[in-house]
């Protein structure tokens, strides 16, 4: 199974047009403003602060791996709600978002990883979407 972390922009239903084409299980967490992807039969709306949240949704669903895709806007760190490890990890994502957006990206990547989840290139499922050499 793979957990799919979508935000808003047309990329994500591509992605999942593919992986509902290939019959790979998976499971949306929603981080899109309009929440998008709600209809969708394993699909879980969470708040961008619910770290343990959505790496218990992951655990729970047995996915060993993640892709993102999608924009997600940087939230404000002092109104967002936070979850226990929410608390935990975000002193480390702060200090990456002074380096930038890839740093925030790499941050929680990071984060997966010591949870025993894998991130996917978001490229897996639709190569067709990127340009080509030169």
């Amino acid at each position: 199974m793979i957990g799919l972390i979508f935000g808003d922009t047309d990329f994500p239903k591509e992605i999942l047009k593919t992986v509902k084409k290939r019959k790979i299980k998976y499971l949306i967490i929603d981080l899109s403003k309009s929440k998008k992807f709600k209809q969708e039969r394993k699909s879980y709306s969470v708040s961008i602060g619910q770290f343990g949240k959505i790496i218990n949704i992951l655990k729970e669903n047995n996915c060993k791996k993640v892709l993102f895709a999608g924009k997600v806007n940087k939230p404000n760190f002092s109104k967002l709600k936070l979850d226990f490890k929410g608390i935990y990890y975000i002193p480390r994502i702060i200090k990456a978002s002074k380096l930038g957006d890839a740093a925030i990206l790499k941050e929680i990547i990071r984060i997966l990883s010591q949870n025993k989840i894998k991130t996917e290139n978001s490229l897996t499922f639709n190569p067709e979407l990127s340009l080509k050499k030169g």
